[in-house]
């Protein structure tokens, strides 16, 4: 009589699905990574998250296709620094041995134990830009940015542009895989251009900015200088239009 029961037992055993274990982690900083991949000039974006764990710190490099999940997760983490990571049982011991290890985004989850809310993303008033082709450009003067727009259009890329310092960082921080560079003006409305350069540098370090300094503007410049003379990524220059598509050739391809 044993047997069966054994048996019926081994079935619901094998057929349930895998478990998994939840991981508390604190999220630190969130990086991106673009490297050309392998006989093709289509650029590979490695998404990556630094955390500490009760496993210690630990770098998750996010895989999956999810693009909105990806954007609920920005959003839920510039207020939440907690969050629970999914491990499948099987795999726990490696998760807990390694420093970097990949994990699907879509197993990300708030700390409360609730879930996204796809619709929440959707339906919020921030652009879903296509391609990763973009230029983010932050300036009050509309004739200015117009005649941007055209030069960055000509050379195949996408002005991407924002009046206040406040609106452009909103969009970098949910989006920042998508900017090939940033031409901001050293006067911004909003959130001062330092502060928003120092914002843009924590969520990546290596995108190029060109900060627009004017015409022998000494005080502007060496005001910027003396805060971002360690980042290799800020220029300072005054942006002129006849030059402009030879500094971003420049600055992009340095970059890539």
């Amino acid at each position: 009589m044993k047997k069966p029961f054994i048996l019926c037992y081994l079935i619901i055993l094998l057929t349930s699905p895998c478990l998994a274990r939840d991981f508390i982690v604190e999220f630190v900083e969130e990086n991106y990574k673009e490297t050309q991949a392998k006989f093709s000039y289509t650029s590979l974006i490695y998404h990556s998250i630094q955390v500490n764990s009760i496993a210690g710190p630990k770098l998750l490099i996010l895989t999956g296709d999810n693009y909105n999940y990806r954007k609920w997760l920005r959003h839920y983490i510039a207020k939440n620094k907690e969050f629970i990571t999914k491990i499948q049982d099987e795999k726990t011991d490696a998760f807990i041995s390694a420093k970097a290890y990949e994990v699907d985004v879509t197993s990300l989850h708030p700390f409360n134990k609730g879930k996204w809310i796809e619709d929440d993303v959707k339906n919020s008033d921030q652009t879903i830009f296509e391609g990763s082709n973009h230029i983010l450009v932050v300036d009050p003067n509309e004739k200015r940015t117009h005649l941007i727009q055209t030069i960055v259009k000509k050379m195949g890329y996408k002005a991407t542009i924002f009046k206040t310092g406040k609106q452009a960082l909103k969009s970098f921080k949910l989006q920042p895989e998508k900017f090939k560079m940033i031409i901001a003006q050293n006067s911004i409305s909003g959130t001062p251009s330092i502060e928003f350069i120092e914002q843009v540098l924590k969520i990546d370090h290596t995108i190029p900015i060109v900060i627009d300094t004017g015409y022998k503007n000494r005080k502007i410049k060496n005001m910027f200088q003396s805060k971002f003379s360690d980042f290799r990524s800020v220029h300072l220059k005054p942006v002129l239009l006849k030059e402009l598509d030879k500094t971003i050739k420049l600055l992009i391809k340095k970059n890539a």
